[in-house]
């Protein structure tokens, strides 16, 4: 087929420059950008607007009336003072010792002269701790013993001479004491005379004689009854009839050596149990011991505070919480960060519907946060002032 072409039919095609596509794909990225860049600015400049919108709200407080001061309370307990047994022994006769009454109950104060109680029929009748018992004592007797206990019978009220020689003046006196507990003066065994004749030939009063084992003795010739057999129980061996505390219960606190300095021997503390608030001093300050922890006792002193006589609701063993000081009056009071100083003089700006304005106060006290302050005109309960 020699002599024969193709023709193309239409137009011809035209090649487009690829530098003209790296352009307008360049222009594209750049647009982009632009673009992000703006959007962040915008979301930045808001956030920015909004914390400063923030930052420029006022804050304040409100004036309250509150107890300020600062006091530090301690855990303590009420510690048992020390304790002396009172015996009863057995009588020539008596199979067994047997409380028979008692005019006593626990809690009750012993002294000199009392009688205690009544046991296996015998009285015991409390005989000052001056006396040395240790033997009975019959007419004629005398001695250092007999002497004493005349004086302690002339201590007791009893008419008596102290000649050291237990005479007929000085049965006479046991009489007495005997008869006002509502028993008869043991007399002499029949071996003893048991009665004298008078110069005229007058046969005289019978004799007594001094049984010891009807006195017990207190230490310090006073005390309280800690614990006390029951009517009609039978005593054990040992013969206790009762417990007599010698010496009063205290308060003990623990303080570390920080908290002891607000303890100070002679500074007037609070001690609460419960709804029960006493006030009353520290009476010592223990030095330092090393702590107990499987006991939860921290290292520090023993702070010991007396209790006031006529206390009740105070019981042994009972946990209690110690404060220093007395317990402040109500003031006027703000937060402490309201308080502000300029050339060393405190004030506070209070809130108002022209702006805040300045009122100087006098700071009383502080603590926990709070500042204690003098009543100050422009200032009472409920005013805003206002916080940095």
């Amino acid at each position: 087929m020699r002599g024969f072409e193709l023709h193309r039919s239409g137009p011809a095609m035209k090649r487009v420059p690829r530098w003209w596509l790296l352009l307008v794909a360049v222009a594209l990225v750049l647009s982009g950008l632009v673009a992000a860049y703006w959007a962040g600015s915008q979301a930045a400049a808001l956030a920015t607007s909004q914390q400063d919108v923030t930052a420029v709200i006022p804050v304040s407080a409100t004036v309250e009336r509150r107890a300020v001061a600062q006091q530090v309370t301690l855990a303590g307990m009420v510690v048992a003072g020390n304790t002396s047994p009172v015996t009863a022994s057995l009588a020539d006769g008596t199979d067994r010792l047997i409380l028979t009454s008692t005019p006593k109950a626990v809690g009750d104060f012993v002294e000199p002269g009392e009688l205690l109680a009544v046991v296996s029929g015998h009285p015991l009748l409390v005989m000052p701790a001056s006396v040395p018992l240790y033997r009975d004592i019959i007419p004629g007797d005398s001695g250092p013993d007999v002497r004493a206990l005349q004086a302690a019978l002339a201590g007791l009220g009893l008419a008596v001479k102290t000649n050291g020689t237990f005479d007929q003046q000085t049965q006479q006196a046991l009489k007495t004491w005997y008869g006002n507990a509502g028993f008869p003066a043991p007399v002499p065994p029949a071996s003893a005379p048991t009665e004298s004749t008078n110069m005229a030939g007058a046969k005289a009063a019978p004799a007594a004689m001094v049984r010891w084992r009807d006195f017990v003795q207190v230490p310090g010739d006073a005390g309280r009854i800690a614990s006390l057999a029951g009517t009609g129980a039978v005593l054990a061996e040992d013969g206790v009839v009762a417990q007599i505390s010698v010496s009063d219960d205290t308060i003990v606190a623990r303080a570390d050596v920080l908290q002891a300095e607000s303890f100070a021997v002679g500074t007037s503390v609070t001690v609460r149990a419960g709804a029960l608030a006493v006030t009353t001093t520290v009476t010592a300050v223990g030095g330092f011991t090393e702590g107990d922890s499987s006991r939860n006792i921290i290292p520090g002193m023993d702070i010991t505070a007396s209790i006031p006589p006529g206390t009740t609701g105070l019981a042994p063993q009972q946990s209690v919480t110690v404060t220093s000081g007395n317990a402040p009056a109500e003031t006027l009071a703000v937060p402490l960060l309201a308080i502000r100083q300029e050339m060393g003089v405190a004030y506070v700006q209070v809130a108002g519907e022209a702006g805040p304005h300045r009122v100087d106060v006098t700071v009383t006290a502080q603590a926990d946060g709070w500042a204690a302050i003098d009543n100050v005109e422009g200032l009472d309960v409920g005013v805003k002032v206002m916080l940095p």
